[in-house]
């Protein structure tokens, strides 16, 4: 599965919902876990400028090691953001996955 860069430069990100674990079996609640042994995390993520208003919001895969605690309409930066094509089961799909969540900084006047 080959990973496209997304150019996040013009772009800022509002937090869209609460970020969420990434089950692999829902009978046992098993988080997915990355190469390094990480769980993996979801988090609804609002780019703006979007000019997609069907579907404004992206859902971003990321690795943490404790549950993440970001809070809904905050700003952050999706570091190392990349967008892959999925194929599973008859569907198929653009997802997006990140390094890291990092809290967006204001800029001192």
């Amino acid at each position: 599965m080959r990973n496209i860069p997304v150019d996040t430069s013009a772009l800022a990100f509002t937090v869209a919902g609460e970020p969420e674990p990434k089950i692999v079996d829902r009978a046992t609640g098993e988080v997915k876990r990355d190469a390094e042994g990480r769980e993996l995390y979801t988090i609804p993520l609002l780019p703006k400028p979007n000019d997609d208003r069907r579907n404004p919001v992206i859902v971003v895969t990321f690795p943490s090691e404790t549950f993440p605690k970001i809070p809904e309409g905050v700003q952050v930066v999706p570091v190392g953001l990349a967008a892959f094509y999925w194929q599973m089961n008859g569907r198929s799909g653009l997802g997006f996955r990140a390094e890291t969540i990092r809290l967006a900084h204001a800029k001192a006047a």
